[in-house]
């Protein structure tokens, strides 16, 4: 007969069910993106909001055949690509600017700065300062290992 292993009393651990969104969690959710919508001054968003929730109210409380005829060309417009090409290309027609205009921007500070570094350092335009034999904005010097 086989030999029958010795019960020690554990049991392996139970894993936990990772628990899903519900709808309880996208409502509490939804009240603190609102809140913290309120908190920082956004009222813009908090009318934008206000007015999509209007809408899905009205157009849930109307009937189907009501809506359609409301919507008109709307609904096809949706299911359409276009409905995503749009909004997706003009954002990134903004970054891509956006981005330009900060390098432009970047660039103009950088030469300030290196300009504004040149006088501090040297000071050869203004004729106050002399110009340095040894320069080591660390104190420290490869060649000479000081």
């Amino acid at each position: 007969m086989a030999k029958q292993k010795k019960r020690t009393g554990r049991t392996a651990p139970k894993k936990k069910k990772e628990q899903g969104t519900n709808s309880a969690d996208v409502v509490i959710r939804l009240i603190d993106a609102l809140y913290d919508l309120a908190q920082t001054g956004n009222l813009i968003g908090l009318i934008l909001f206000g007015f999509i929730v209007w809408v899905f109210y009205v157009t849930y409380k109307l009937q189907p055949e009501v809506v359609a005829g409301f919507l008109g060309n709307i609904g096809s417009f949706i299911a359409s690509e276009s409905f995503y090409w749009i909004p997706l290309s003009s954002a990134l027609a903004v970054s891509v600017f956006a981005n330009f205009i900060q390098a432009k921007v970047y660039r103009s500070h950088i030469q300030d700065l290196s300009e504004h570094r040149k006088y501090l350092v040297h000071g050869l335009e203004s004729g106050d300062l002399k110009p340095l034999g040894k320069h080591h904005s660390s104190n420290f010097d490869i060649k000479n290992d000081d």
